[in-house]
């Protein structure tokens, strides 16, 4: 029973799904109807991250069922990349609701009208009818800030007459990273959330922040960085908060679980909010 609550707190890295997803969704029944976990998008990736996860947890999430969608975009989809030893890059799924006259954010694709069911787009100023069952992807740098590139998989799969909705994957890479501990830093509204799991070895940094592991105690895993006065150890199971500035001009928060540690290392799994621009 503890192992399950266990695993039960740590569906966290899905939990941004659920704040997407709205009741507008096709086909929607008074009460929600749940999917098969592996429909979503990612949902495999992470399982394999995380070895013990049960899937039949997963159904207490109120997630649409996107399984009737076909070729909905997976993280196989994203190209690799080459980090270099001061970049990070962050991939997840997504799912967004688009209206009329509104940007994608954090690319160029503009949706200008919708007419008789079809969707009309502005990709960097050119023209593009879609329509559902059709692709949305972008590859190039975020607006209004240097060293962020935005890798976007999406697949329309509805189409009203006000706006479109599209699901997928999505990557964030991010250079130059100076992370700088900030505890009392509150973010504005609307920053990007991505999925985040790591592994960090007993003497090392977790990427991203300035807490690092120094090993197995016996009150549980004992992290450094952790500010004065403060309880540094931790549990299988919980939270973790970071909060400060990825870079000088990136604000960002990680709020994560330990989901193991040992005498050697500590992994960790949870979400990321970056406060990028617009």
């Amino acid at each position: 029973m503890k192992l399950r609550r266990l695993i039960t707190s740590l569906i966290i890295p899905l939990a941004l799904l659920s704040a997407c997803f709205g009741p507008d969704l096709p086909g929607a029944p008074q009460m929600p109807k749940l999917p098969s976990p592996r429909s979503l998008p990612g949902v495999d990736e992470l399982l394999d991250q995380l070895p013990g996860f049960d899937l039949d947890l997963l159904k207490e999430l109120e997630l649409p069922d996107l399984s009737d969608i076909a070729d909905l975009p997976q993280m196989v989809d994203l190209p690799t990349v080459d980090l270099a030893e001061n970049a990070m890059a962050f991939t997840g799924p997504t799912e967004m609701r688009i209206e009329i006259g509104e940007f994608i954010r954090g690319t160029d694709i503009q949706l200008t009208a919708i007419v008789e069911g079809r969707a009309q787009f502005l990709f960097s100023g050119l023209r593009a009818e879609r329509i559902a069952g059709d692709s949305l992807d972008f590859d190039g740098p975020w607006p209004n800030i240097g060293g962020v590139d935005y890798l976007l998989r999406l697949r329309v799969y509805r189409v009203t007459e006000q706006y479109v909705r599209a699901a997928g994957v999505q990557r964030l890479l991010i250079e130059g990273i100076q992370p700088i501990h900030q505890p009392a830093m509150l973010l504005q509204e609307n920053p990007l959330r991505m999925t985040y799991t790591g592994s960090v070895a007993a003497g090392d940094l977790l990427k991203g922040t300035t807490f690092g592991y120094v090993g197995q105690a016996e009150q549980g895993a004992e992290i450094s960085g952790i500010p004065a006065g403060d309880f540094p150890f931790r549990k299988t199971g919980d939270s973790l908060r970071w909060q400060g500035m990825l870079r000088p001009d990136l604000p960002a928060q990680f709020d994560l679980r330990i989901v193991h540690f040992g005498e050697n290392s500590v992994q960790v799994a949870g979400i990321v909010s970056l406060q990028l621009p617009d």
